[in-house]
């Protein structure tokens, strides 16, 4: 068995302006550095045997303040990436849809497997690249603890390949969202929580 935590990288500026990140980075707002510590703080007392993160920026940095002062390993999983935009990345996403109607970024949320952007990735890569490192993590921590970092569409390839394609929305930024795997069973105890903020502000952006 395997308890697994998951949530995504804190608020960045592109994040609030609707640019597409994908592989390339935007550094995080302080909001989003603030809740990332509510987070850390909402976490000292559950046990992690080991984080995985996405290695791009945002998401490290993320990992690195809930990390706070336990003494975990931080692992950089490059199969934990965000879906990569190819030419639209630092563009904004309606901009993108008027100059092509048929690439929908909401398209993709709502689990198209076959639209990609310019030189990017589909979500059915996504979800393939997720699958291989997901089976590779799990096999490694059986009886273990671990904490995801990862990005907007990577969390809806994660929550597919825990059988959840219910949630159609982008996850909350620094939420907490909790699955226990069982050889092949996945039971999520909990979804996009977000009792751990001390403020309840009304999200912007992405």
């Amino acid at each position: 068995m395997v308890t697994v935590y998951l949530t995504r990288h804190g608020q960045t500026e592109w994040n609030l302006e609707k640019r597409l990140q994908g592989r390339g980075n935007s550094p995080l707002t302080k909001f989003g550095i603030d809740r990332a510590k509510e987070l850390s703080k909402r976490m000292e007392d559950i046990k992690i045997d080991k984080i995985y993160t996405s290695p791009i920026e945002r998401a490290y940095k993320t990992a690195q303040i809930i990390k706070g002062n336990k003494d975990v390993e931080i692992i950089k999983e490059d199969g934990l990436m965000e879906m990569s935009f190819g030419d639209y990345e630092g563009r904004i996403t309606d901009e993108v849809k008027k100059e092509n109607p048929d690439w929908d970024i909401n398209l993709i949320m709502n689990g198209n497997e076959e639209i990609k952007a310019p030189n990017g990735e589909s979500l059915r890569e996504v979800r393939e690249r997720v699958r291989m490192a997901m089976d590779s993590i799990l096999k490694k921590n059986d009886g273990k603890s671990i904490l995801l970092v990862a990005h907007g569409v990577t969390i809806k390839a994660l929550l597919h390949y825990f059988k959840d394609d219910s949630f159609s929305e982008v996850m909350g930024q620094a939420t907490l969202t909790k699955i226990i795997v069982d050889e092949d069973n996945f039971k999520i105890e909990f979804k996009n929580d977000s009792s751990h903020f001390t403020k309840n502000i009304t999200a912007i952006g992405w």
